[in-house]
């Protein structure tokens, strides 16, 4: 559901083992940066190790599990093979050391499988000395060894006498096997060890982390370089773990019993509740990158508010409890204008919607993932969420990355956002990245009524993909009525505790 306000709570963080008691490195577990201060600070952060990113992580300069079990896969084949020759020697009832010697010392093409044997063997020590010695990760190696192995073995099974070596049952089975080991090997290498390891470098980083002789990490020594960490260095650079946003606020470390500070300050202009982790330090100026996504979250709320205030709308929907719809077309596209009304005040709403965006999935079935990537000052942030799946995986699993800016407009509390790029969050692997348009949640007072508000959502959105737009647009007043539904929901939930 592709709103640009909601989130959802960081999954808890439990510690996992592995069965080849790989764990996760005491420098990828932490961050040492050098406070404003002076000195040095520690922040943890959960990072939970899945098995296909432990299987692709290597750990102390050793090899990855993936790449060790491809080699282990490999030296399997050369014993099954040799094993199967020497098998298909025996069931013919000849002694061993006589065929031996005239399979390998009288070798012929026309009548000897030992070639088959020897073939398994160029294989292993191929892939033993590119893959397993020089670590590489390209795909030439296995290439040469997979086109000559079906190369000699249709020549195998056009020179090879079959009626005058009988019983041929394991003479075929050697054949066909080694066929099928060396594309297990190729099939094996281009579905799980390239891409588990690709994926561990995108999120660790290419360089080294080699353990000091202790075994333990310098906490002095700054352990993610800036100019060679991978995507979770990008989500730290962009997040409020990294110095350079978490320095700049009052988000408070690591207590003693690991609770964060949840205290707030009231805004003197607005009455806005703002968490202490959203006030930045006054002796912390914005930069320059900073300033520019300010100015942009600006024009995207004044965009967005001119659109939700203009006229011309066209009714779509209207539901019995007059909750409505209306659309019209701006700039090419269809935009949609939810309107409904909500009993809790508009500054609340906007504190629910805007700073308690973790917590969106708890009464939002339709957000499987969000959070905040890069806080810029207690008015706007840079968000990250991931929609579920509809239409039961008809329409996949789409992701926004959202500049996102609120202020106080003619007595209106107004949320407004739009996509952006951002280094901490590129796109993912299988999730179609889409576009939010400028758009906004405006939080209207009702006069006479403080605890109720009226609700209006302005939604300008592009889900990307195959789906023809004229297919989404049916369906997203649909999915404004579910959100205001949502809302409620939470509202009630709110009010009850």
């Amino acid at each position: 559901h592709p709103s640009q306000s909601q989130g959802h709570p960081h999954p808890p963080f439990i510690p996992q083992t592995y069965p080849h008691s790989t764990h996760l490195p005491a420098h990828l577990s932490h961050l040492h940066y050098n406070g404003v201060g002076g000195g040095y600070r520690s922040q943890q952060f959960p990072v939970i190790m899945t098995d296909d990113l432990v299987s692709g992580t290597q750990h102390g300069g050793r090899m990855s599990p993936v790449r060790r079990f491809f080699l282990l896969l490999c030296t399997f084949d050369i014993l099954f093979t040799s094993l199967l020759w020497i098998i298909a020697i025996l069931v013919t009832g000849r002694d061993l050391t006589n065929e031996l010697h005239k399979q390998v010392v009288e070798y012929s093409i026309h009548s000897s499988m030992f070639d088959c044997a020897v073939a398994a063997a160029g294989r292993f020590l191929f892939s033993l000395v590119f893959y397993g010695f020089f670590h590489l990760s390209h795909w030439w190696p296995i290439t040469v060894t997979t086109t000559s192995t079906i190369a000699f073995l249709i020549a195998k099974v056009l020179e090879y006498k079959w009626h005058q070596n009988e019983p041929i049952t394991y003479n075929v089975m050697l054949v066909l096997l080694s066929f099928i080991l060396c594309w297990g090997e190729v099939w094996f290498f281009d579905l799980r060890l390239i891409p588990l390891e690709r994926k561990a470098n995108e999120i660790w980083g290419t360089q080294p982390h080699k353990d000091n002789v202790e075994g333990e990490s310098d906490e002095r020594t700054p352990l993610l370089a800036p100019s060679e960490g991978g995507m979770l260095q990008r989500f730290i650079e962009g997040s409020t773990l990294y110095e350079g946003s978490v320095g700049n606020f009052y988000s408070p470390f690591e207590t003693p019993d690991n609770t964060d500070d949840e205290d707030e300050d009231i805004s003197e202009d607005s009455g806005v509740k703002i968490p202490r982790k959203f006030k930045r330090k006054k002796d912390h100026p914005l930069t320059e990158q900073e300033e520019e996504y300010i100015k942009v979250g600006e024009e995207m709320l004044a965009a967005a508010w001119h659109t939700l205030n203009s006229t011309d709308w066209k009714l779509e929907k209207q539901l019995d409890n007059m909750d409505r719809v209306q659309v019209k077309q701006v700039n090419g596209k269809k935009v949609f204008k939810l309107t409904g009304y909500v009993n809790i005040s508009p500054r609340q709403l906007l504190e629910e919607l805007f700073y308690k965006i973790e917590q969106a999935p708890t009464w939002n079935p339709t957000l499987v993932d969000c959070r905040t990537i890069q806080p810029i000052d207690e008015h706007t942030d840079i968000s990250y969420q991931v929609c579920a799946e509809a239409g039961g995986g008809v329409v996949s699993t789409r992701d926004f990355v959202n500049l996102r800016h609120w202020a106080v407009v003619e007595g209106a509390y107004v949320s407004a956002g739009g996509s952006i790029t951002h280094p901490a969050m590129p796109p993912q692997h299988k999730k179609v990245r889409g576009e939010n348009g400028p758009g906004c949640f405006a939080m209207r007072p009702v006069e006479g009524d403080p605890d109720l508000c009226l609700f209006q959502w302005l939604l300008d959105t592009d889900l990307k993909g195959w789906i023809p737009q004229s297919v989404i647009d049916k369906a997203l007043s649909g999915a404004q009525f579910d959100y205001i539904a949502h809302i409620r929901t939470r509202v009630g939930c709110v009010a009850e505790t």
